[in-house]
């Protein structure tokens, strides 16, 4: 049974985007609750970062309604609707490699910064609490990620793991309400990969967000997401727990394969 539309925090409505002549998505409806840790899959091709990219305000779609906190989202800059409180990170790590570790947390933090262009200009005393504030609150999430100790490193020397931990600590450190996930295990060895399940059950817990999650790991989406849609060709073909998922035929046939029958 669908949530009452009060109480969602993200209403995908029937949206759909063309490319020219190319129907990218379509008719496409995700509804998801406060709290929840929900799961977007399919086929390479399939339209998954389309669909953030709609969300985050990178395309507009041409056709139907995105709702965020019972707000529409369509026609809204990238910028604002990162204020709003949707944070996200990228299929291929996206950092500031010319930056530490800490200056990379420290930069998603401005936004929330209380002093105005000029304060910060002149350097005046608002500047200086800001600065003090940020540090302290970028210190405290690197600490809570094991990244305290690399601070000062450049976010280019991390390893891989670390990276995509950083990644995740600077989106949280937008202060989402929503955090979109785009394949933060690509590359991943099956021991990191674990590892990360654990690391995103755990930031849904501890900070109180909701997230969506792109995965084509499928231990990872099944261990650990409570709703999943399934995507093919732009259009969504399934939704339910993840063993609904996994005893969908549809599924089955579009994507999961014989893995899910031998997992059964």
């Amino acid at each position: 049974m669908d949530a009452p539309s009060d109480s969602r925090l993200l209403d995908l409505q029937r949206v759909g985007i063309r490319f020219g002549g190319l129907r990218a998505v379509s008719d496409l409806e995700i509804k998801l609750v406060p709290g929840c840790l929900h799961g977007l899959i399919g086929p390479n091709g399939a339209g998954k970062t389309t669909v953030f990219n709609l969300i985050t305000g990178i395309y507009r779609p041409t056709e139907g309604d995105i709702h965020f906190d019972g707000t529409s989202l369509v026609g809204e800059a990238p910028d604002r609707i990162a204020k709003r409180g949707i944070g996200r990170t990228f299929q291929n790590i996206r950092l500031f490699a010319g930056m530490s570790v800490i200056e990379n947390v420290k930069v998603a933090m401005y936004r929330h910064a209380a002093g105005s262009l000029w304060e910060s200009v002149l350097r005046m005393p608002r500047y200086w609490r800001d600065e003090a504030t940020i540090h302290r609150e970028a210190t405290q999430l690197l600490d809570t990620f094991g990244l305290l100790s690399v601070a000062d490193l450049g976010a280019e020397q991390l390893p891989y793991g670390a990276r995509r931990r950083l990644e995740i600590a600077r989106a949280l450190a937008t202060r989402p309400k929503l955090l979109l996930l785009d394949e933060p295990a690509a590359g991943m060895n099956p021991s990191e990969a674990h590892d990360l399940m654990n690391l995103v059950r755990w930031v849904r817990d501890s900070f109180g967000v909701s997230i969506l999650l792109i995965e084509h790991h499928m231990p990872v989406v099944m261990g650990i997401c409570e709703r999943i849609t399934v995507l093919d060709q732009g259009a969504s073909i399934a939704e339910g727990s993840p063993r609904e998922i996994q005893n969908d035929p549809l599924v089955i046939e579009a994507y999961l394969g014989a893995d899910v029958e031998a997992r059964g």
